[in-house]
């Protein structure tokens, strides 16, 4: 990773989340109270959550403890499609946040995610982390999916062979290059995340399910999300690659402490090769959920993450309700000066 001299520097990250008034709302408020509370030099950095299904916008309290947190918050109707595949959300306030905010750099994150160290963003066009395991990826040559993926490309005005290959991160794929949606650093003004939304709406429209017929029915973190959103996962993602490889060569792979997915450590696909390294930002999808919960200290213990972070995380699941994070205008007096300058 870059030395901090060569990093971006706190005042040009936006952090970009989804939120709304179902699972994502705890996950949310966690994943930013993270932020300020363990992200080091970026703790202070601009965070926005987007509601973009106006039917499941936050209440008045949950925007209030939003605002005790220095996030602003906004409701917008930008995913119309009333389709089960919930991912969409990221797909359409990615373009939104790109066209609409003015951070030199955005931080599109999932909200099923936890900052426990200062992360470094180095200054590239586009950060990201290959997929965990092949999923909805293709291997190339006969793969049956590969098929899938030229007709994105084909949406993207590029080759498949302009996709590198590279190595899912747990279930070691050699596959055409797919990124963890739920994590991408992306340089605003390239439109990334735009020609993301473009190369994705080209195969909604078209109803071109990458896992149709498959019968399969994909446990998030929010639950089971039912045949038909199963049938389109993976699509956010393939259409991120298609967003990148369109507009930039300039495309950095994180090391193992980003996006570090919990959720197979605890269920034992994977030890982490962290090397006795520390991690920095965790995906543990979900094992907060209370029939998972119990595995949460032991997947957290053995990827080395400090005591300090599980305390806060074990106590803040415990009891939710009666838990008012700090105002972080105390600690960082500019961010309300920020916040006033935005209508909720």
């Amino acid at each position: 990773m870059s030395s901090i001299a060569t990093s971006i520097p706190p005042r040009d990250i936006t952090f970009l989340i989804c939120i709304e008034a179902n699972a994502l709302k705890q996950q949310g408020m966690l994943l930013c109270e993270s932020i300020r509370r363990f992200a080091g030099r970026y703790a202070a950095c601009r965070i926005v959550a987007v509601s973009p299904r106006p039917n499941l916008a936050l209440s008045p309290s949950s925007v209030r403890a939003l605002k005790r947190l220095g996030v602003r918050y906004v409701a917008l109707n930008l995913n119309t499609t009333g389709s089960p595949y919930g991912t969409i959300n990221r797909v359409v306030v990615g373009r939104w946040a790109e066209k609409t905010l003015k951070t030199a750099y955005l931080v599109a994150l999932d909200t099923d995610m936890l900052f426990v160290a200062e992360p470094d963003f180095p200054r590239v066009d586009v950060g990201v982390r290959p997929v965990d395991m092949k999923g909805s990826a293709t291997a190339a040559g006969d793969d049956p999916l590969d098929a899938y993926w030229g007709r994105m490309c084909d949406d993207a005005g590029i080759l498949l062979d302009d996709l590198p290959m590279l190595e899912s991160t747990v279930s070691r794929d050699r596959l055409r290059a797919s990124y963890n949606g739920g994590f991408a650093v992306v340089r605003r003004d390239l439109g990334v995340l735009t020609a993301a939304a473009t190369a994705f709406e080209a195969s909604f429209a078209r109803d071109d399910r990458p896992l149709r017929d498959m019968g399969l029915d994909v446990f998030a973190s929010t639950g089971q999300v039912g045949v038909e959103g199963s049938e389109w996962w993976g699509s956010s993602q393939a259409a991120l690659s298609m967003g990148i490889w369109s507009t930039t060569r300039d495309v950095l792979t994180y090391d193992d402490r980003y996006n570090i997915p919990l959720h197979l450590v605890a269920e034992g696909y994977t030890t982490w090769p962290l090397e006795g390294g520390k991690p920095i930002l965790l995906h543990y999808h979900y094992l907060t959920r209370p029939e998972h919960r119990s595995q949460l200290p032991h997947a957290l213990a053995i990827v080395n993450c400090p005591p300090a972070v599980t305390a806060w995380l074990m106590d803040a699941l415990s009891s939710p309700r009666a838990r008012r994070p700090k105002i972080a205008a105390r600690r960082w007096p500019w961010l309300r000066d920020f916040l006033l300058t935005f209508p909720n």
